[in-house]
This record gives structure tokens, sequence and C-alpha cells, in this order.
């Protein structure tokens, strides 16, 4: 594959096929489906298509644009008619070079999965292929994250957690309330970024040092308290360096008792320069700090 675009309308095409008995399916549904994932990829994971940093799909720079004009962070933060918009659009992308390359590689033995002509505003299922894709949606969309995931694994070579971020539909992540009594207890009283100390105005939050969006995990070497202003303005950016040599410094500092039997959830400083870097080298949003 050249491109991510194949495993994408296969997922697509499962999904559809799950939900509604049509054999015709509008482009613009399918364009739908190619926004929602592509913008989970893209504005939430800063996953690169293309190996290339210069080098951007019709679909990303569709995304992006998106996203910039109106502020989005997910999906579902758009408007109306933005959504609308970016259906249109990716209608309009599948067109041009998805749906008559899809079937080009396939066996000659194997049935085509649609019919397209171009100039069509839809693809059309056979009750054969339709019911095929139904049965095995869940397999089929395994299949569709394997293959994107790998070609992914060319372009994004040190992102951690590849497949989990193709496969999942959001940016969904558990509670970090545990992780606030156990930083309480441990003693931090003022916010690692702007350094203020906490009060009953100020309270503390937890934060990812190296965004959750990349690294999908919630490690206690990479949590720290910070103010609820701090907390929003950093957003999911990587943090100035000066912030990475205060993390390193104070996981090497060690913990009280609320942090005992908890060592090997902590990583050295080799180990979190090495994500830091990891996260620069893929463009990574970078360098925030706190204004003065």
């Amino acid at each position: 594959m050249s491109a991510s675009y194949k495993p994408a309308l296969l997922k697509a095409l499962a999904r559809l096929c799950r939900r509604t008995d049509a054999l015709v399916i509008h482009l613009d549904d399918i364009g739908e489906e190619f926004a929602k994932m592509y913008w989970n990829q893209v504005v939430v994971y800063h996953l690169r298509q293309a190996a290339a940093v210069t080098k951007q799909s019709a679909v990303i720079k569709l995304i992006l644009e998106s996203a910039e004009k109106y502020g989005a962070r997910a999906f579902s933060d758009l408007p109306d008619v933005g959504r609308a918009l970016i259906r249109d659009n990716m209608a309009h992308v599948l067109t041009i070079n998805v749906l008559s390359a899809f079937h080009a590689s396939k066996p000659d033995a194997m049935p085509v999965l649609y019919q397209w002509d171009r100039g069509d505003l839809a693809i059309t299922l056979t009750r054969q292929s339709h019911a095929f894709i139904r049965e095995n949606s869940s397999t089929l969309q395994v299949i569709a994250n394997y293959h994107w995931a790998a070609f992914l694994e060319a372009c994004n070579r040190l992102a951690p957690r590849i497949i989990q971020k193709v496969q999942r539909d959001g940016a969904s992540r558990g509670s970090l309330t545990p992780y606030l009594r156990i930083l309480v207890e441990d003693g931090e009283t003022s916010c690692f970024y702007c350094e203020q100390p906490f009060t009953e105005t100020r309270r503390p939050v937890v934060d990812h040092v190296i965004p959750w969006t990349f690294i999908l995990e919630d490690p206690l070497w990479d949590l720290v308290l910070c103010c609820a202003p701090c907390n929003s303005a950093k957003s999911d950016w990587l943090p100035d360096s000066v912030y990475i040599q205060r993390l390193v410094a104070r996981n090497q500092a060690g913990f009280s008792q609320a942090f005992k039997g908890k060592a090997s959830a902590l990583f050295g400083a080799g180990d979190i320069g090495g994500l830091y870097e990891a996260a620069i080298s893929l463009e990574w949003p970078r360098f925030w700090a706190p204004r003065p």
C-alpha cells in the first residue's frame, strides 16, 4: 500500500453494512466514516499518514483544515455546517483514487465487494457481498486495523501503541482521581509548571507531562500535580525540556510511603528522554511553557 485508503475503506464498509440493510451506500456516508477515523488518528494522536513530513494526502489536508477552521479537538466538536462540509469533501476524495483502486489487487477469482462507476454518488453491493461484510464485520475490522497499523509503523517508527490508536474510536481515558490522592499524599504542594502553591481556590489536578495521547497509559512516572489553568493551557502539548528534566529529578529523588510497591511503574531518565525525543521527531505539538 502507498496509502492507508484501502484499510480505511474496508473498515468503513464493515461499519456501515452492520448498521444498514441497504445495498446502496452513499458516498457521503462513507466520507463521514473516513473523517471520523482519520480525525482521531491525525488530530488526537498526531499520527503521520505518510513517511515524508511534507507529503500530505487530500484526506489529511481536509482534516487539518477543518480542525483549524473550527477550533475542533474532537470530530464531535465540529458544528453541523463543518461536519456536512467535510462529509462532502471526503466523498469527493473517494471518487478520485480510492473507490476505483480498491479492487485493483484482488485475486482474479474473487468477486468485487461493490460496483461503482465514475460519476455515481453511491456504491452498490450485491446481497451476497453485503451479507458477507455484515457477518464478518468484526473480523474485517481487525484485518483493516492490522494493515493500517502496519502501514503507519513505517511512517511513525518511534510512536508507541500504534495498533491501539488505530482501533480506538475515541480518546476516552480512565479516571485520574486515584492518582490525585497518591500525589497529594506524596507531598506535592505547588503546580509542577508555574510553581504557584495550591490553595482552596487554586486546587490541584493531575497532568501527564508527556501527553496521554502519545503514550496511551497512566504511569506514575509521568503524572504530576498542576493547577487547572496550566492543565488547560498545556492540553496535549509536549512541555519545554526544562520540565522533562524536572520530571526526571522528581522521579530520581524517590517517593514517599504512598509510592512503595509501585517502583516498577517508574521510568529512568533515559526512558523518559527517549519518549520525549521520539515525540519531537514525530512533529508532536511541542515546547509549551506557562506564560510569565
